[in-house]
């Protein structure tokens, strides 16, 4: 009989698709592993603080004794080679707020912030009460954890005016 094969030969054709289940199982799994290191690389390239984002200091929370940081900065004013400070300590004791307004990938500092309050430092590294300034990520990340956090509290995500609003509907 012409149409039977040979019982060894089926084995064979069983063992070759078996192999070849193996082989496409292991190309799946290093594609999809592939496209998930791209997804991550991707990702961490975007982490950090974005434009848009706030470290918002309030007087009234507490911070920790062992904060003592002191932060260079540099005015966004055209004057070369003039630098400030930020002292996490005064800005908590007075409040103030940096704002993330742009990227600076041209500059070693990074990031241009809008920096709001009363002091940044109690000696002649103040900034001024409301001044850009040019920052590095590193530095916006220790005023975040000083601060607690991106963000403003919930308290004060509302005004005085709607606060009075509301009450006056309820």
């Amino acid at each position: 009989m012409a149409s039977e094969r040979d019982p060894d030969m089926r084995a064979n054709d069983s063992k070759s698709s078996g192999v070849g289940s193996v082989l496409l199982g292991v190309a799946a799994v290093m594609l999809a592993g592939m496209v998930g290191t791209i997804g991550l690389i991707h990702q961490v390239g975007e982490l950090g603080p974005k434009v848009g984002d706030i470290v918002s200091f309030d007087p009234l929370d507490p911070i920790s004794r062992d904060m003592h940081a002191r932060l260079p900065a540099i005015p966004v004013d055209d004057r070369p080679g003039v630098a400030c400070a930020l002292d996490v300590r005064v800005i908590h004791a007075n409040g103030g707020s940096v704002i993330i307004e742009a990227r600076e990938p041209r500059s070693s500092f990074g990031y241009r912030v809008h920096y709001a309050g009363a002091r940044s430092s109690n000696d002649n590294a103040d900034c001024g009460s409301s001044v850009d300034l040019l920052i590095n990520q590193e530095d916006i990340e220790v005023l975040a954890m000083a601060a607690g956090g991106y963000g403003v509290p919930a308290s004060k995500q509302t005004g005085a005016f709607w606060r009075a609003a509301a009450a006056a509907t309820n």
